[in-house]
């Protein structure tokens, strides 16, 4: 049986299981800065890192462009996008139309 493991930006990943896939949490007033840059030391360290994309609690268009690119410069290969939990900050509403953008 295959297992994950889900994080916050500021865990200490020396401590981690031996799992492949760790998600990255992105919790209401996060910084997508600290979970795309969680993303790019768990690529370093070998794991699959899967960071959150929740639509409510990204501002808009370019702060999602950015937050794609960081972590796609890192190496990573896959995302979690959900609506989150939360009255939207910005632009978006909903996990489509995150992906519609």
């Amino acid at each position: 049986m295959n297992f994950s493991l889900e994080i916050g930006p500021k865990t200490e990943i020396e401590t981690l299981p031996p799992v492949k896939d760790v998600y990255i949490t992105l919790l209401p007033g996060g910084d997508y800065k600290e979970t795309s840059q969680k993303a790019s030391d768990l690529v370093k360290k070998g794991l699959n890192p899967i960071p959150h994309f929740p639509a409510r609690s990204i501002s808009n268009e370019n702060q999602l462009k950015d937050y794609v690119f960081r972590c796609k410069d890192s190496g990573v290969k896959q995302a979690l996008v959900i609506g989150g939990s939360r009255d939207p900050v910005g632009d978006f509403d909903s996990s489509i139309q995150l992906l519609e953008t």
